[in-house]
This record gives C-alpha cells, structure tokens and sequence, in this order.
C-alpha cells in the first residue's frame, strides 16, 4: 500500500533522504510525497517508520507542473 506523508512526516523525510523540500523542475515547493511501505512494517499509518527499514520506496510529484521524481530503494538504503 502506499500514502502520502503529513506535513511533519515530510520534514522528517527530507532530513532523511535529501529529497521532498521542492520540486526540482520548478522549485515549486507544494509537492506531494508518497511512499510505499516494507511488508511488515508500521509505515502505512501516520507517525509510522519512515526510515530505511520501514518503506521500500517513495515519490516526490508536483502540484504545479506535474514533474515527479523516484527515490528508489538503493537511494533510501544509503540513508540508513
């Protein structure tokens, strides 16, 4: 399953894989963030484990000019 982050949840993200604050294409910093949760973990409810062990991979889209990014599993391991 996947969803998107909180608020929170994203400033926590951004910290963690460098990625989340802006939109690369446009700067536009209303984006969405969506992740995908690691079997077994706790990361489908908000405030859940974010970090390397509890999501297999994420995306970053933007509102304003639709442009989306992948932070794909080899980016979010190196976090950890």
């Amino acid at each position: 399953m996947s969803r998107d982050l909180t608020p929170e949840e994203r400033t926590k993200f951004i910290g963690l894989y460098g990625t989340g604050e802006a939109c690369r294409a446009c700067g536009n910093a209303d984006v969405v963030v969506k992740i995908w949760e690691k079997y077994g973990s706790d990361a489908h409810v908000a405030g859940g484990d974010i970090g390397p062990t509890g999501i297999v991979g994420a995306i970053v889209a933007c509102d304003e000019c639709s442009h989306a990014e992948t932070v794909d599993r080899t980016h979010i391991l190196k976090a950890g």
